[in-house]
């Protein structure tokens, strides 16, 4: 690891969840091929959700994002129904590359759903430690900016 090095020089983007409703239909980030990294980690960002159960968890999947198999030791333990205690909180979730060993993937993604129909905002990003190379070299193709 480069001592120097600007944060966003050493953790790509690679993932997103972009911020929408989420409710009882999971929805799902894009895909993280971890054959190119050690480590990933996404954040997902909880708005003014409702009393419903909140479900974050990582799956091992193929590169179109199918045959999703959950990981479930990187999944987050479900939220509780509560009226304001998961607003405007966050979850994160670590996942590494040889996490994925038992399912035989290489591929991630990240799925979040709530136990009702209302639901509320949440987004996600995912960042990784590439195995080589630069961030900005495998920064997600949306990525409009890269500041400072």
């Amino acid at each position: 690891m480069q001592l120097n090095a600007k944060l966003r020089e050493l953790l790509p983007l690679v993932g997103v969840l972009s911020p929408a409703a989420t409710v009882n239909v999971e929805r799902f980030s894009t895909v993280v091929d971890m054959g190119a990294h050690i480590q990933a980690v996404a954040v997902v960002a909880l708005g003014d959700m409702a009393a419903e159960t909140i479900d974050a968890k990582l799956y091992a999947c193929d590169s179109d994002g199918n045959n999703a198999v959950a990981l479930t030791a990187n999944s987050a333990t479900q939220l509780a129904a509560h009226a304001s205690n998961n607003d405007n909180k966050q979850i994160v979730l670590n996942v590494r590359s040889d996490d994925l060993l038992a399912s035989g993937k290489r591929y991630v993604k990240l799925g979040v759903v709530t136990g009702g129909a209302s639901g509320g905002p949440v987004g996600a990003v995912i960042l990784a430690q590439p195995r080589m190379g630069s961030a900005a070299s495998v920064d997600l193709a949306s990525v409009v900016q890269l500041v400072g």
